[in-house]
Order: structure tokens, then C-alpha cells, then sequence
């Protein structure tokens, strides 16, 4: 009656809040930086990449990776970046997404409870 999903792999949404580091915030090339080694250390393959700064500030990226993409989008008026990850890759549980979370959080200086995510299962 009913079909068995199969994981597409999962989609992690975060927004980060009061941050602290605004050298980070408002610097498009370390933010880039920051992002890049995510994907080294977890092994992402980037493909390409693409981004816009905002006049008078703020900035977009995103990368398109082998395993699917990472996109960034900063409101330093608000103190807020907008950060989206989504692989295929298949991990046993949430730590993998929840480590990047809080790495986030970390080099924003921003405290986890200030901001917000979801991970969410996606399905063929």
C-alpha cells in the first residue's frame, strides 16, 4: 500500500543570529574561506562556485558541490547570516550537521541557542 522512501540525503537550514564577529560577518572572502573548509574537512567536492556582494553590504555565495550545495546569504544590519547546506551523502545520524552547526556558531561568535536550524530528511 504504501512505498518505501529512499533518502535522497539531508538538507540542513540554519540562520545565525547576534553574531559577534563582524570581521567575519562582513567580509565576503573570509566567509568564502570559512565555507571552503567546511567542505575540505567533510570531504565535499566543490564544482564551481558563484557570488554577489550587495552595495552598501552584504553578500551571497553559493557553491555547487559534487554532492549537491552550500549557499550563504549575510544581512550585517541584522547580524544574521542565512546558511544552507544539502548533500546526498548518507550519514548515519545528525552529528555531521550538528558539528557544522556549532562550528558556525563558533567562528561567528554566536551562541547556538541564539540561532536556529532544521535538518531535514529528503526522499526519492
Amino acid at each position: 500500500m504504501f512505498e518505501k522512501k529512499t533518502s535522497s540525503g539531508k538538507h540542513m537550514i540554519c540562520d545565525f543570529k547576534k553574531i559577534t564577529n563582524t570581521q567575519l560577518l562582513n567580509s565576503k572572502l573570509d566567509l568564502k574561506l570559512l565555507c571552503k573548509d567546511l567542505c575540505v574537512s567533510n570531504n565535499y567536492k566543490i564544482l564551481g562556485e558563484i557570488d554577489h556582494e550587495f552595495y552598501p553590504h552584504g553578500c551571497s555565495f553559493i557553491f555547487l558541490l559534487s554532492e549537491s550545495h552550500l549557499s550563504v546569504h549575510t544581512f550585517p544590519e541584522k547580524n544574521h547570516i542565512s546558511f544552507d547546506l544539502y548533500t546526498c551523502r548518507q550519514y548515519e545520524n545528525n552529528n555531521t550537521y550538528i558539528d557544522i552547526f556549532l562550528y558556525i556558531c563558533e567562528k561567528l561568535g554566536t551562541v547556538p541557542n541564539s540561532c536556529d536550524y532544521k535538518i531535514i530528511e529528503r526522499y526519492f
